[in-house]
């Protein structure tokens, strides 16, 4: 492969994800892993689609026994 191909396949792959993510920011995680499941496995779909949604708040959180206050 010359570097005008891979060029070419890293481009190609790049614009694969980035469809992906529109996709991901549309539907439900569910409906993400089925549309997804036959490419790739449902841990990698999963966290891709919680990556492009994630509205968590991590300020509040606690870890194990410890107590912000």
């Amino acid at each position: 492969m010359n570097d005008k191909e891979f060029n070419k396949s890293i481009t190609q792959k790049f614009n694969k994800i980035k469809r992906m993510k529109k996709v991901a920011e549309q539907i439900t995680l569910l409906e993400f892993i089925e549309q997804y499941e036959k490419s790739y496995c449902d841990l990698t779909l999963g966290s891709f689609w919680y990556s492009v949604n994630d509205d968590e708040n991590y300020s509040s959180v606690s870890y194990g026994g410890t107590d912000p206050n």
